[in-house]
């Protein structure tokens, strides 16, 4: 499972960047939102614009985590300390992906809430 997981960090590697414009963007766009516009209007912009940082942000997270996996114990070559370190960073990017999984779920629980408020407030 880690080396599907590193395969697809390191495809999505390339893009990056963009993550980074568009959680920029996003953050950009919701200060605007929150302190420019008044009221309603602000929730216009703000909403979809905190969604799309929470999701840049969440890729980000994804590819800085899983681009680069700790290296596989060896039986013979290492000492006791070198094993065990191994298997202890091992043990947490097991903990890392449980957490990615809470992250993501939690990220997908508040885009819907954060989608259905504006759909409401935006039928008004």
């Amino acid at each position: 499972m880690f080396e599907h997981i590193h395969r697809l960090a390191r495809r999505l590697l390339p893009i990056r960047p963009l993550l980074v414009g568009l959680a920029a963007c996003g953050l950009l766009t919701a200060g605007v939102g929150l302190f420019v516009f008044s009221g309603t209007e602000g929730n216009h912009v703000l909403m979809p614009a905190i969604i799309l940082m929470l999701w840049a942000v969440t890729g980000l997270i994804f590819i800085d985590v899983f681009a680069e996996l700790p290296r596989q114990p060896c039986a013979s070559g290492d000492d006791w300390r070198g094993r065990w370190s191994t298997r202890l960073r091992q043990g947490l990017h097991w903990a890392f992906v449980l957490g990615f999984v809470a992250l993501s779920l939690t990220v997908v629980d508040l885009s819907l809430h954060i989608v259905n408020a504006w759909l409401v407030d935006g039928s008004r």
